[in-house]
């Protein structure tokens, strides 16, 4: 590879610098180091002088020489320089859809040695979705955030920022009391009320720093609350990974998948349900008061003016189980409040981790058997059942 011409590779793959010296995020590969480029991944490697590579691909694996970019990462590389230069240890990156958040995000990573939060509850790197999920420093060197092994999050419900907007920031406030010191990843929603939510979250959390990518007026609105505001030019369009909504709905399936499959169904007693309406129990039947709204819970058909429920209706609600210090994403299998029981099955990474569950929070997300999603209104059970039909359930 000649000087300043860059590699990008997409996983599975095996990377060998046999000569020479390439840069990766953000910190620099020599002759006889090697990285691993994860499947469903893609990394971009640059030539700092002529290199040789020896490239192993796995099954679907590719990899393309490019021409572009060489010029970008020697920005970030001065905006990196920059936040050191200044001490910055709580930095936020914001900047619009596929505009290099999270690659910087990585660079920040392994460049200052921050704690990592990922507050892009659609997108999760951390493969947590509907979470603010945050990684301690002390991995290594990683390609991407998705190499990182979540310390733990906390729970929003929803995998769109823009229904839970102040559930989003008020888990971000926390994961960044967790780690200290931080770098944030965030969700590319910086349009109209996108722009106004990254003013809201940054105003609270009032960081050393704001790391803007390509977004002029997005900046302008964060230099009206003081803050230090750092330009730094985004991905260009011919090197974007550009996703649809179809790929980004595949893309938490895949993560579901790997988060659940096997996973076993827990029985949990006595515990809080959260955002459930008041309800009373009686003979055969739960009686659940939303406001001037009753529905009944029951095995057969309730009287007008109540909605009938049939047992059974919470199964497959994304919830977070609260414990000692964060989250743990779950499944609802079944909620028998009669006899004070809920079934979840938590995700494989919880391990042993669920030691003193002192609340369940139910989610507006549902997953189909096919690990598909079904989206709610951010509301109180069992309304919120109700309040889907009247809308439109969007996937983002």
């Amino acid at each position: 590879m000649p000087t300043r011409r860059g590699l990008w590779v997409s996983g599975p793959a095996r990377v060998v610098v046999e000569r020479g010296s390439l840069l990766g995020t953000g910190f620099v590969l020599d002759a006889g180091a090697e990285i691993l480029v994860r499947g469903g991944r893609g990394s971009s490697l640059y030539a700092l002088e002529d290199s040789r590579i020896c490239l192993g691909l796995g099954a679907g694996g590719s990899y393309r020489l490019v021409g572009e970019g060489f010029e970008l990462v020697e920005e970030w590389r001065r905006v990196l320089e920059e936040l050191r230069s200044k001490g910055s240890r709580r930095v936020v990156v914001v900047g619009g859809v596929e505009s290099g958040k999270s690659t910087l995000s990585a660079w920040a990573y392994n460049v200052l040695g921050l704690c990592v939060i990922e507050s892009d509850v659609g997108q999760n790197e951390l493969g947590t979705p509907a979470m603010v999920s945050f990684a301690e420093p002390g991995a290594g060197q990683v390609i991407s955030l998705q190499d990182l092994v979540p310390s733990g999050g906390f729970f929003v419900g929803h995998v769109s920022a823009e229904k839970v907007i102040d559930l989003v920031i008020a888990a971000s406030l926390r994961a960044a009391r967790r780690c200290n010191t931080y770098v944030m990843d965030t969700d590319g929603f910086v349009e109209s009320r996108g722009a106004i939510y990254k003013r809201a979250l940054v105003e609270a959390l009032e960081p050393d720093a704001v790391v803007v990518l390509g977004h002029k007026r997005l900046s302008e609105e964060l230099r009206g609350l003081g803050v230090d505001v750092i330009p730094a030019p985004r991905v260009p369009e011919e090197l974007a990974r550009l996703r649809s909504r179809g790929d980004r709905r595949a893309y938490r399936q895949r993560l579901y998948a790997s988060l659940f499959t096997g996973s076993k169904p827990v029985v949990l007693r006595g515990v809080s349900i959260e955002h459930l309406c008041p309800y009373t129990i009686g003979e055969n039947q739960v009686i659940y008061t939303c406001g001037r709204r009753a529905f009944i819970e029951s095995r057969y058909r309730a009287p007008p003016p109540a909605q009938w429920l049939r047992p059974g209706w919470a199964k497959g609600l994304l919830a977070g189980l609260r414990i000692s210090g964060g989250d743990v994403l779950a499944l609802v299998e079944d909620i028998d409040l009669a006899r004070e029981k809920i079934v979840v099955r938590p995700a494989r990474q919880a391990g042993n981790a669920l030691g003193g569950v002192d609340s369940v929070i139910l989610g507006w997300i549902r997953l189909r058997e096919d690990l598909s999603e079904e989206h709610y209104q951010p509301s109180w059970y069992p309304e919120a059942l109700v309040q889907r039909r009247l809308g439109r359930s969007v996937s983002r």
